[in-house]
């Protein structure tokens, strides 16, 4: 690689870095805050009818929400660890860390509440985020725009949401247009980014090429479409955040009606995040079944070690809890037995489950290659 061109991609490769280091910060400073946000949202009468408590609901919230951050971070870190030297796996970090990212941030750093330092930052993380995404739609996977003239739907799209995040208030922001200009705006933008993978799919790709890319295009659809799914019921029906519409229906229907609005709520904004996993879990496949950049044996050492000691934790926990309650019943005492009993088990299950593991995913990801070890195998026996 000639300097003149290994200059600006280690430029990029730092602003990566930075933009990375950025959202760690901000999140870690901010769980806190976004535990609050979610506790001081709800109605007591929702957590009352359903008989949770407001820590246990603002707990949960908080969690799905950084499970979509840590996702995306880790795919987006793996991906720029082994190929950040290409330009489009390097866009593709770029997307994953920020789309993962903004929204969290927006929940966390919520505008006018907080300083203009953090609205600042997160704006950028959120620019970056929406920009990067649709991007990817439009040149994903050989980094060139096809047809050409797609180059100034996304030169466009940058320009929207640079006014639209830094500048609201201008005539050109598309948050200053009608509500059906801007959902006119979103359909165009989109449609237009998967009529470019369609043609390119159809008429451009290689046989490899499709089987990489067409799970890689499916989370890309995704990641463009989905966090508006959820700000949009809003918008189109700006009664549902009235707050004294809660206070009048209650007078008319009762206290069921908080129930099933906190299920309606935790259902709605679970599968909101859980539909935006789909972005990162999509290159997950794409890596592991069809090779994509050649990472997949990273990609199924971290599946595997995170099934395992996500199953590990579990069984832990449940094994402890169960021995003690046996042992206390049996001698009235036994919490360290059952610790130490549990802690014997795991050590002793860790190797065939594993294994197991490890059998599991090479079946799913690798089937061809697992057959034929199979195969080898029982020949060798005969």
């Amino acid at each position: 690689m000639t300097e003149s061109k290994s200059a600006p991609i280690a430029a990029a490769r730092l602003a990566w870095v930075v933009l990375t280091v950025l959202i760690i910060v901000l999140v870690s400073l901010g769980i806190s805050d976004l535990h609050e946000t979610f506790a001081s949202a709800v109605d007591a009468r929702s957590i009352d009818a359903l008989n949770l408590t407001l820590g246990g609901y603002a707990s949960f919230l908080t969690a799905i929400f950084l499970l979509q951050v840590i996702t995306h971070l880790f795919i987006g870190i793996i991906v720029f660890w082994r190929r950040s030297y290409d330009w489009m796996a390097l866009t593709l970090a770029f997307a994953l860390v920020s789309n993962g990212a903004w929204l969290t941030l927006s929940l966390m750093y919520p505008s006018g509440e907080v300083e203009p330092v953090f609205t600042s930052l997160v704006g950028v993380v959120t620019y970056i985020g929406l920009v990067s995404g649709l991007s990817l739609l439009y040149v994903f996977p050989d980094g060139r725009f096809v047809p050409r003239w797609t180059l100034f739907m996304v030169v466009s799209w940058a320009i929207l949401m640079a006014f639209a995040i830094f500048l609201p208030e201008f005539p050109l922001s598309l948050s200053a247009w009608p509500i059906l200009l801007q959902l006119l705006a979103l359909l165009v933008w989109t449609g237009v980014g998967l009529f470019a993978q369609l043609h390119r799919y159809l008429e451009v790709s290689t046989p490899l090429q499709r089987q990489q890319t067409k799970w890689a295009i499916a989370g890309l659809g995704v990641a463009v479409v989905g966090p508006f799914a959820y700000f949009l019921t809003f918008v189109i029906v700006p009664a549902l955040s009235d707050p004294d519409v809660p206070n009048i229906l209650y007078q008319r229907v009762g206290a069921s009606l908080f129930a099933l609005s906190l299920v309606a709520r935790l259902f709605g904004i679970t599968i909101t995040v859980l539909v935006t996993l789909v972005f990162p879990i999509s290159f997950v496949v794409a890596i592991l079944r069809y090779r994509l950049w050649d990472i997949d044996v990273i990609i199924n050492r971290t599946l595997v070690y995170g099934a395992l000691t996500g199953t590990l934790i579990l069984m832990y926990l449940f094994g402890v809890a169960l021995l003690q309650s046996i042992f206390r019943s049996l001698t009235g005492q036994g919490d360290q037995l059952a610790i130490v009993a549990t802690t014997l088990a795991i050590a002793a299950l860790f190797n065939p489950l594993r294994g197991r593991i490890q059998d599991v995913i090479d079946r799913r990801f690798y089937r061809r290659r697992y057959d034929a070890a199979r195969a080898l195998a029982a020949f060798s026996g005969t």
